[in-house]
């Protein structure tokens, strides 16, 4: 029996199948995440299946399967293929009072699916956040945030689940063993009732929700420094303990005669704080180690909770969580973002991470480039897979009045691009519907009350169907391979080490996300990848390797980098400080950049916001952004080509040093434009795809474009082949066969006469 016949995380039955859910009870249906052609795919009762989506919202009018409009958008994705569904669950629906687990609204839940999609398969997502009523009982185990008092909730209406999180709300800490404990005991007994129901015959797997948006961020990190509480120093004290075993080494390593396992406290707010861009080992332990200790503790609630679902389903079960995210994150990584990336990626019990594409910079409008959230080399590597959250929808008209031919063509070209984009990644998505569109002034739908799907219009429809048919054959019959040239290298551990609090770190920002952000603008097509994972990735396929916020190293790293990275005439690209801390040592330096860069390099004095300019472009000076930074380096290096200087001093701030094997580049800072990275990248010989306004992804056997502006085109594939493409005005996605450029997807519904009817 293929049960992915025509679609998407498929459980497709034929008319014989056992799941009949008016007439019978569904077959037991088993879900696991294995490697296929080199790219994780779902599998559901041993046949593989392309992870494509829908998610229902947490949002009052959309959260319930059996309601009117969530089973409207059911069903249309069900006709589209998509057999594999997303579902809300709170703990307040389960533990409904002391002593008491009801799973009637979990069962509820899968039966509206079924109602609608007899095939389909469900995944919860399943918010491990305590009830409110256990909340108010227990004030003890909240968390304290270490900058404010608490918000006061709204007390009326009709709330979504997560509806206050990202304030400082009253939440159950992180830490709190009590919390865990208990809710683990209901979340065993929840599994047990719920695999001897019909309903649950239907469950595949559960994505465990916990921290702001149920996306395992600390409460209110957005503006707030997380946490204080009793239950968060008592983890600390077990932390530190484990760490440094003796009173006398965690003396040494704090640099306190004081210290004492009994006596640790959080650190508050004056101790967060830094003088420049890093924290002193040598002065600062104890703040890195209490960030480290907080980012280990939320993993492992995850890997916890993970273990707990495995343990208690008596079939395989696909376990989730929204973890990873690394683009993106406000500036905030060290409040609460997701520090502890390798730490996940080893554990067994989860089978893929997610998260919503990156909302900026400039990644959400057409003519932007649709990211997502992840290093997501790594989590390949890792064997996991990479859900995207697409809840940022198409704008779809609603009327065929106006411009409604063009309205379209938006739609299906913002669709397109971002399907295709976690496709060439080997990864796959959901698409979240809101399920609570209106109409605005311009006659598009819009997050207001109404009676739509964020995906209801029939061409979107039409092209989420034919995606999954394409993206599921050629993912089942072609070996993945990534079409990039390039590799950024990232760490996520040198955020323990950098400037926390919001608005003091201007350089981390510039090297995530706005230099990733001009390599798509660059025509270049590249992978990220964590500095951890640099070991066991094919370097043959890359020709440039960037290197951004590798603060911390080890020699071990520097080394490898050394013997096996700069070498087979690959060009290597450091920004601002690589290697300046040594993680063996705990100390700081130039002579570790010097080493793991082939620099000569001095620090310079500090300076308000420096200026660079580039000998290209003289006239342009740029920043990494605004306020001080401390410190930064300048090249001394006799035998290196000044590219770009201090405006403030002449000092050579970008330089590039050919050396036998392979040539070197050193940029004192980064960039929030195009410039230095575009001008880099072409002159080490990046495959540049094509220009301008353009953007392209490639990976799977596809190449993507993505225009703002349509019109005439040149795309020049990796085997140095040209396709011209006649493409009308306004924007649009286009997808080819990435070595004989056949265009892809060229036949369009009948509403799109008008919208580049050819492809």
């Amino acid at each position: 029996m293929n049960r992915c016949k025509t679609g998407v995380l498929i459980l497709l039955m034929s008319i014989t199948s056992a799941i009949t859910a008016r007439t019978g009870d569904p077959e037991p249906l088993s879900g696991e995440v294995r490697m296929i052609n080199g790219r994780p795919m779902i599998t559901v009762n041993g046949e593989p299946c392309y992870p494509m989506i829908h998610a229902l919202t947490d949002v009052p009018s959309g959260r319930w399967s059996w309601e009117e409009l969530p089973q409207h958008n059911i069903r249309n994705f069900c006709q589209s293929g998509v057999r594999l569904f997303q579902l809300d669950l709170p703990m307040d629906s389960i533990w409904t009072a002391p002593g008491v687990i009801d799973i009637s609204v979990a069962r509820k839940q899968i039966a509206g699916v079924l109602e609608v999609c007899p095939q389909a398969g469900v995944i919860f997502r399943l918010h491990v956040r305590p009830p409110q009523w256990w909340l108010h009982e227990h004030p003890e185990e909240w968390v304290v945030y270490a900058d404010t008092g608490y918000y006061e909730e709204q007390k009326y209406g009709l709330l979504r689940i997560i509806e206050h999180d990202n304030n400082p709300v009253r939440r159950v800490s992180m830490a709190s063993r009590k919390w865990r404990s208990e809710v683990t005991e209901v979340f065993e007994e929840f599994l047990d009732q719920l695999s001897q129901t019909p309903e649950g015959n239907a469950l595949v797997g559960i994505q465990v929700a916990n921290g702001v948006y149920g996306e395992w961020h600390n409460w209110g990190f957005y503006d707030n420094e997380p946490d204080v509480s009793a239950p968060m120093e008592e983890a600390f004290r077990k932390w530190a303990r484990d760490k440094y075993g003796t009173e006398a080494a965690l003396r040494k390593a704090w640099n306190d005669p004081e210290a004492g396992f009994d006596s640790i406290t959080a650190p508050g707010m004056e101790e967060r704080s830094t003088d420049g861009i890093f924290r002193d080992p040598a002065s600062q332990r104890r703040v890195i180690d209490y960030y480290e200790c907080m980012h280990q503790t939320v993993a492992d609630n995850i890997i916890h909770f993970t273990r707990v679902l495995k343990a208690g389903w008596p079939r395989p079960i696909i376990a989730g969580t929204f973890y990873g995210y690394y683009f993106s994150v406000f500036g905030r990584a060290a409040a609460g973002g997701h520090l502890q990336l390798q730490r996940i990626l080893a554990a067994d019990s989860i089978d893929y991470l997610s998260g919503p594409q990156a909302y900026g910079p400039e990644s959400i409008k057409l003519g932007d480039p649709y990211r997502s959230r992840s290093l997501i080399a790594s989590v390949r590597l890792h064997n996991k897979l990479w859900l995207d959250e697409m809840d940022v929808e198409p704008r779809i008209p609603l009327t065929k009045s106006g411009n409604y031919e063009l309205h379209v063509q938006e739609s299906v070209a913002d669709i397109r691009r971002n399907a295709a984009f976690s496709y060439t990644k080997g990864m796959g998505l959901w698409f979240y519907d809101f399920n609570i569109s209106g109409v605005d002034l311009d006659g598009y739908t819009h997050l207001t009350s109404g009676s739509q799907g964020n995906w209801d219009h029939p061409v979107v429809m039409r092209q989420i169907e034919q995606m999954q048919k394409l993206f599921r054959e050629r993912s089942l019959h072609r070996p993945y391979e990534s079409g990039a040239d390039v590799l950024f290298v990232y760490d996520t551990e040198s955020y323990y080490y950098t400037a926390s609090l919001k608005g003091t770190d201007p350089v981390s920002s510039a090297l995530v996300d706005y230099n990733t952000l001009a390599a798509f603008r660059s025509g270049v097509v590249f992978d990220p990848v964590h500095l951890d994972d640099l070991p066991q990735v094919d370097l043959s396929r890359y020709k440039v390797v960037v290197f951004g916020n590798t603060y911390l190293m080890n020699e071990s790293e520097r080394r490898f980098i050394r013997q096996k990275v700069a070498r087979d005439g690959r060009q290597l690209v450091w920004f601002y400080a690589p290697g300046f801390i040594d993680e063996s040592s705990g100390g700081t330096g130039v002579e570790w950049m010097e080493e793991l860069t082939g620099f000569k390099l001095e620090r310079r004095p500090d300076e308000e916001a420096p200026s660079i300019r580039l000998a290209s472009d003289p006239d342009n000076p740029y920043q990494a952004g605004p306020g001080t930074v401390s410190p930064v380096f300048r090249v001394t290096d006799p035998d290196a080509e000044p590219i770009g200087s201090f405006v403030s001093s002449g000092e050579v701030a970008v330089a590039r040093k050919a050396f036998p094997d392979h040539t070197a580049w050193f940029v004192s800072l980064p960039s929030r434009e195009l410039e230095p990275l575009n001008g880099i990248l072409r002159a080490a010989g990046a495959h540049v795809f094509g220009e301008p306004d353009a953007f392209f992804y490639c990976g799977g056997g596809i190449l993507v474009m993505h225009t703002l502006t349509g019109g005439p085109r040149d795309v020049t594939l990796r085997s140095g082949k040209v396709i011209h493409l006649d493409l009308p005005e306004g924007p649009a996605t286009i997808l080819l066969d990435s070595e004989s450029g056949e265009v892809l997807l060229n036949r369009w519904s009948p509403e799109t006469k008008r919208v580049y009817t050819r492809y």
